[in-house]
């Protein structure tokens, strides 16, 4: 009986769905809708910072994915959860606004909350 198991030198990993492409080139996200080690867990819906006019979050050209997988491409898209401006429940995958903010992504500021 060998004591040695046939996968013990390597590392597996899901590749999880995703309804948007993923990717780095332009018009694609460099994170999948569904993540996890299991791919259980789902990003909530993604959209600019409503507070932050002078920088687009979103704009991830010439940014380094995560892992070293390579840098984004002119029109790459960040996925930013609830726009910075919320609570991800990854389980359902549904954002929680901030006082002030709402939307499917809390992107958008009521009047009453500017400053």
């Amino acid at each position: 009986e060998s004591t040695i198991t046939w996968d013990s030198e390597m590392i597996y990993g899901c590749v999880c769905d995703s309804s948007w492409a993923v990717g780095l080139g332009n018009g694609e996200r460099q994170e999948p809708e569904w993540f996890g080690a299991d791919c259980s867990l789902r990003h909530c819906p993604s959209a600019d910072d409503p507070r932050t006019t002078s920088v687009d979050e979103t704009d991830c050209s010439n940014k380094d994915a995560k892992g070293g997988r390579g840098t984004g491409q002119p029109g790459n898209i960040c996925h930013i959860d609830c726009s910075n401006r919320g609570l991800c429940d990854y389980v359902t995958g549904r954002c929680t606004c901030f006082d002030g903010y709402y939307g499917e992504a809390c992107h958008l500021q009521s009047a009453l909350a500017k400053y």
